[in-house]
């Protein structure tokens, strides 16, 4: 790229554990201003340089990538109302007596579900558990970023649809935007074109999504910058797509705008609008109008509608020897590097 601050900070990643390599695109709702990589994909077994094409297990970024835009497409078609109960479309819900959550509690981690994992040796996913497990607050009481918001999510997508979540997705999203790279895994072709996490090429890193033995809603998907971009560019679109509409007005409105209550942490129906004090990974020069979502693994998207702005940063943070201590330094490093990307396209 020719920049030298962005040289320097990804050494400096490099050299503490945060990330051995970088993928990232930065640009525009007419396109894309730079694709760009940098250092190396793996270390062990063997060392591979990472370059633009290489794919990635983007762990939570399937939770905007693909369900909560999959619960967009539903809700266009009138399928999900997301200010209806959850427990409506998912019978047998673990609730509290009289406090029902909406699917769209689910979406903003305000439905009173905690973190914890359903995934147990050699059982697989305890589906079950997954949806029957009483929550631990009241809906609108408690904001608790939890997996299982979007396990639930997935499963409702594929009650109303009567299709598996992958297929659907790949049918209404991945297909239509040309996003060839992206499926969800695990992957077992050309996996020297796939960056490894924790795990080896092509394996999911999210324990529950690999216990569940097929796609679902919390994690899973693989994905590449540039396929990334055009999912981006989309958004920044309102929803349209080479003069095909991906999602419509409605499911935008729910997508990218503030629907918590007063109080709790800013989200939309999947995406997370927090300033960066809360958010470290956000990047500083996006608006307040910015949204945007993580992934363990070491990823980053940030879509700004009011700048007409994308940034996608992907890392190999879970291979890093850092692991999984660098989780907090990675953010920082995201939205650094997001920064200085964005700077350096004006």
């Amino acid at each position: 790229m020719g920049h030298p601050e962005i040289e320097a900070v990804c050494q400096a990643a490099a050299r503490d554990g945060v990330a051995h390599g970088v993928v990232a695109a930065v640009g525009r709702a007419g396109g894309v201003d730079r694709l760009w990589s940098w250092g190396q994909a793996a270390v062990v077994p063997a060392a591979r340089p990472m370059s633009t094409a290489m794919r990635f297990d983007i762990a939570s970024l399937t939770k905007v990538v693909a369900t909560a835009a999959a619960c967009g497409l539903c809700i266009d078609r009138g399928w999900l109302d997301p200010t209806a109960p959850a427990g409506e479309v998912l019978p047998g819900l673990g609730e509290r007596p009289g406090q029902r959550p909406r699917l769209c509690d689910l979406a903003m981690h305000i439905a009173g579900y905690d973190n914890r994992k359903f995934n147990a040796p050699g059982a697989g996913l305890l589906w079950d558990a997954v949806l029957t497990t009483p929550p631990t607050w009241a809906p609108g009481e408690h904001y608790e970023y939890s997996c299982r918001n979007f396990l639930l999510l997935g499963l409702a997508v594929e009650a109303v649809t009567g299709v598996g979540l992958g297929p659907f997705c790949a049918a209404h999203l991945f297909g239509p935007l040309g996003m060839a790279n992206t499926a969800f895994g695990p992957l077992v072709d050309d996996l020297d074109r796939v960056v490894p996490s924790e795990q080896p090429p092509g394996v999911i890193s999210d324990g529950q999504a690999r216990a569940a033995g097929r796609p679902v809603g919390n994690a899973g998907l693989f994905s590449a910058a540039a396929d990334l971009a055009c999912f981006c560019r989309m958004m920044l679109q309102g929803g349209q797509w080479g003069g095909q509409r991906i999602l419509g007005d409605r499911a935008i409105e729910w997508l990218t705008r503030p629907h918590t209550p007063a109080g709790l942490p800013r989200r939309s129906f999947g995406w997370d609008l927090r300033a960066v004090e809360e958010c470290p990974h956000r990047p500083r020069r996006l608006s307040s109008s910015a949204f945007g979502h993580g992934g363990w693994t070491g990823q980053s998207l940030w879509v700004d509608p009011e700048r007409d702005r994308f940034v996608v940063v992907l890392t190999n943070r879970t291979h890093a020897p850092g692991n999984p201590a660098n989780y907090d330094t990675s953010q920082r490093f995201r939205g650094q590097l997001g920064d200085l990307l964005l700077a350096s396209v004006g």
